[in-house]
């Protein structure tokens, strides 16, 4: 933190000018760098920005200095929050099909879920007696709808972008049907705009979106 700004005040220099100056002295050269990218797409817990790696722009030096970092493929992700950032990464990128094929493998892995799962054993000792086998508990951790509903969004873009219609909408409708329910978002999200106007979408909306409009009735719940 930078405490109290008054201490930096001194008569005649102004606060912002000398601020801007331990800037640059901190930072003599930002020309190998870009500022973090933002990803647009939904987000397991809040409709927020995602930043991105820094990523350096002399691709020559990097491509020298490291012949084989253009080609190294990413780590394979282990969670399903790891997977949906590299998804974004890719959408990011416009490489929708890797984004896709990331938010996929996502419905695979352990989410923030924890669960216990119950299986009968096939042999030994009933602990409640009788000769039947018991019961072995095993924890888990699967996708709660958070989750649920930041996949199949996320995959609904990446099908938008790939022209494909109808999955698109398939996964919108999973999306709300999950308790998604961010309806000015869909209808604005750029990276769905290939469907918006598609008669099935409006469809969808419909079917969702709740009616403008006062409601009389509203307070009793109908």
């Amino acid at each position: 933190m930078w405490g109290n700004t008054a201490t930096l005040h001194r008569p005649g220099v102004p606060v912002m000018v000398v601020v801007a100056l331990l800037l640059l002295a901190t930072f003599p050269s930002t020309k190998a760098f870009t500022s973090p990218r933002i990803a647009r797409c939904w987000t397991c817990t809040h409709w927020v920005p995602v930043p991105l790696p820094l990523r350096s722009t002399n691709n020559d030096d990097d491509n020298n200095n490291n012949p084989e970092s253009s080609s190294a493929p990413p780590p394979r992700p282990r969670t399903f929050r790891e997977a949906e950032v590299l998804g974004l990464q890719w959408m990011q990128e416009g490489n929708y099909g890797d984004a896709l094929d990331a938010f996929q493998n996502g419905l695979k892995l352990p989410g923030s879920k924890n669960d216990v799962v119950r299986t009968k054993m096939l042999s030994g000792p009933s602990p409640v007696g009788g000769s039947m086998g018991g019961y072995e508990s095993k924890r888990s951790n699967s996708l709660d709808e958070f989750e649920l509903q930041a996949a199949h969004y996320n995959m609904a873009c990446a099908h938008a972008q790939l022209g494909n219609v109808n999955d698109a909408i398939a996964n919108l409708q999973t999306a709300f049907e999950n308790g998604f329910d961010n309806y000015a978002t869909v209808r604005s999200d750029p990276d769905l705009e290939p469907i918006q106007k598609e008669k099935d979408f409006e469809t969808l909306m419909a079917k969702f979106e709740p009616k403008k409009g006062f409601n009389p009735f509203g307070f009793l719940g109908k």
